[in-house]
């Protein structure tokens, strides 16, 4: 009876050497499919941020054609606004050189056609 006790003690240790190294393997398989992931996962955060940082350069020069655009019309408008300013100075001078010219004419009091100054 010792021998079979002996063998059952040894065939037990085997069988637990056995499920250790099934275990073992279990855990070798899942760190690698953990770290393969949080790889995968990295790549894919990487890639959003390069997306982002290319979104953000493209509305960056955006940005800076919408403002020089913005200042041309600005100066545009300026521009406008002073020539506007001067043809209502230049018309409202030749209005008073007409109206200066009727009043001198010798037969201003005979003329029908006198043209009103507003």
């Amino acid at each position: 009876m010792g021998l079979s006790s002996n063998n059952s003690t040894s065939d037990e240790a085997e069988e637990q050497q056995t499920d250790k190294n099934i275990i073992n393997e279990r855990k070798q398989r899942r760190m690698i499919s953990n770290r393969e992931s949080a790889r995968r996962s990295r790549m894919r955060k990487q890639r959003h941020l390069d997306e982002l940082w290319s979104q953000v350069m493209w509305l960056r020069i955006e940005n800076h054609q919408l403002l020089d655009k913005l200042n041309n019309l600005s100066e545009s408008h300026e521009k406008v606004l002073q020539e506007n300013a001067q043809l209502k100075e230049e018309t409202s001078d030749l209005k008073q050189v007409i109206s200066d010219m009727q009043i001198q004419s010798p037969f201003s009091c005979f003329r029908d056609d006198i043209i009103p100054i507003e």
